[in-house]
């Protein structure tokens, strides 16, 4: 009898084990992603900024889009990047991603194009699409190409694993509480009465912004709690206060503010409607030094993924805060407590509370993960919003451009100095999450660039 359950336990590991045996993630017989440009991609993302701004997207849920578009690029191109891993099972919920065939030839722009083409679509669903024909055209203009230079198997191929693998991708995003935050209505301000530190909206007919956006599944954050930073300096209506020296920086500045700082508050102002959001501007950053630097479309990929999920994640770990402290904006103090009951910042107060600054904790995380992949002293022109008439500014370094990104929101009185330097900290404790927790390189490097 211990003989006959012996051979059944064997013969069961037989049938156990192949089933196990980890799935082939590269293929060999196809041209490499780094054989490719990544021109066909910044065709996407353009038209992904200006449907942003033109559905006037928030911030947090804009950083949702771009993190996803950045994996779905990732993956699609990832068959084709030998030396790299993939993101299944470093992040939450995500495995049994499909794989292509290991010897028949794909062509790996296809399958990019067809798997953007479907999560832009999911990601955009909630959102009116007046020009939703723009996403069609764009797809079928580019697959067009694809087709005249790929036989008609390898281009059916490779359409149909971006289909599968978009599939996939979406049923995990699905999974991220988005969708659950979306019919959450019993969120209630918390009452001033004998609370005068608390946020309340400074703009009447505007409901507080994304509330409940810390409750979403993070990327490498364990949760938003992770990176939380304590308020430093407590609130205080008295004239000769700590708080109130930082209110009376925020009125100096409103009077003697430079032309340059005037146009650093504007440049990074960066307001839904108009922008693609402070998200969009550092990924606008980003496509810049993609396009300078002449990158491949492996090279790109990996960039693409790698401050798509730290953006991201950084409004987790931004939003937790934001509405644990629920302190004030300055033009509440400035109205209520130093009898200026007219007075207005340069740039519009947005609706959610102050502490932290969340341009500072994504700029910090942005700048951070562009330094450690191009370098420090890094120059280019952003010419961001151009397109709204505001000329190019040039950035001289990364960490440069995130400290004014995040200085701009004093000298446009929004932000307290003090919720800058705390989002500083913030920022730099999401990048040291998320830098020792990533890996997309088999060897652990994120030296994405090869020297030309």
């Amino acid at each position: 009898m211990m003989k006959i359950k012996s051979l059944l336990f064997f013969l069961c590991l037989l049938v156990i084990i192949p089933s196990c045996k980890k799935k082939e993630i590269h293929n060999a017989v196809s041209k490499t992603s780094a054989e490719h440009q990544p021109d066909f991609i910044i065709e996407w993302w353009e038209l992904i900024y200006s449907q942003v701004a033109y559905q006037r997207i928030k911030p947090p849920v804009a950083s949702r889009m771009y993190a996803y578009l950045g994996i779905s690029i990732y993956e699609a191109a990832l068959p084709g990047m030998p030396s790299y891993v993939s993101m299944e099972e470093q992040l939450k919920d995500l495995d049994g991603l499909p794989r292509p065939h290991s010897q028949e030839v794909y062509d790996w722009p296809t399958v990019i194009i067809h798997s953007l083409y479907l999560t832009s679509d999911e990601l955009f669903s909630r959102f009116v699409h007046t020009t939703e024909k723009d996403f069609i055209s764009l797809r079928d203009r580019q697959l067009a190409e694809r087709a005249s230079k790929v036989s008609k198997a390898v281009f059916d191929r490779s359409e149909k694993y971006g289909k599968e693998l978009a599939d996939a991708l979406i049923e995990w995003v699905k999974k991220d509480q988005f969708d659950d935050t979306r019919f959450y209505t019993f969120y209630q301000l918390p009452s001033r009465n004998e609370h005068p530190e608390r946020w309340e909206p400074t703009e009447s007919n505007t409901d507080p912004c994304e509330p409940y956006w810390s409750s979403l599944r993070p990327f490498f954050l364990a949760s938003g709690e992770q990176c939380d930073v304590s308020l430093p300096v407590p609130f205080d209506a008295s004239p000769d206060s700590d708080f109130r020296s930082y209110v009376n920086e925020i009125l100096e500045y409103d009077r003697t503010l430079t032309e340059d700082q005037r146009d650093i508050a504007f440049h990074w102002a960066d307001d839904p409607g108009e922008t693609s959001t402070p998200p969009g501007h550092w990924t606008y950053i980003m496509n810049y030094s993609i396009q300078q630097e002449d990158l491949n479309l492996e090279e790109a990929a990996a960039i693409y993924a790698l401050v798509g999920v730290g953006i991201a994640d950084a409004f987790i770990a931004s939003w937790y805060t934001k509405y644990k402290v629920n302190l004030l904006r300055p033009k509440t103090y400035i109205q209520e407590y130093m009898d200026m009951p007219e007075w207005e910042p340069l740039v519009e107060t947005p609706p959610f509370p102050e502490f932290t600054s969340a341009h500072s904790v994504v700029s910090t995380v942005a700048s951070e993960l562009l330094t450690e992949i191009f370098g420090d002293n890094y120059s280019l022109m952003d010419s961001t919003h151009v397109q709204i008439g505001l000329p190019p500014r040039k950035i001289n370094s990364f960490r440069e451009a995130a400290y004014k990104a995040s200085m701009s929101r004093v000298y446009g009185g929004i932000h307290y100095k003090f919720a800058i330097e705390s989002g500083i900290d913030q920022g730099q404790c999401v990048t040291r999450q998320i830098l020792k927790k990533i890996k997309l390189k088999e060897n652990g490097s994120l030296q994405f660039i090869q020297k030309k």
